[in-house]
């Protein structure tokens, strides 16, 4: 657990509840123009519901954490770019994504997530 900034996630049912430490690396835009919060993998830790999470590949080949029990995908992940893509946006980042990398901004924007100027 970290000792910095966090927050809290969880499904629509409750059942899995997801901690988010530290800060983002940036906000985006996914392919149906939805905001988004980019994130380090490292970010993220399971706080509750461990049964009843599950991982699926998406149509993108992209991992799904989502809950057993009402269905919500909770959050994306991404080896290749070392990112986790969670629904809505952090507020104390701009949405030009300036802590991501090149080749993370290409990674992302190859997988439908709009990260660069002005996202």
């Amino acid at each position: 657990m970290s000792n910095g900034p966090y927050g809290q996630l969880a499904c629509d049912c409750g059942a899995v509840t997801l901690l988010v430490c530290g800060g983002s690396l940036g906000n985006g835009r996914d392919a149906e123009g939805e905001p988004v919060s980019l994130w380090p993998q490292g970010a993220i830790q399971l706080g509750q519901g461990a049964d009843e999470l599950e991982v699926v590949l998406d149509a993108r080949g992209l991992a799904a954490w989502q809950c057993r029990r009402c269905g919500e995908r909770l959050l994306h992940t991404d080896d290749e770019a070392g990112m986790v893509v969670l629904a809505g946006s952090s507020e104390e980042v701009d949405e030009a994504g300036l802590a991501l990398t090149t080749a993370q901004q290409r990674r992302l924007a190859a997988l439908g997530y709009r990260v660069a100027d002005g996202a």
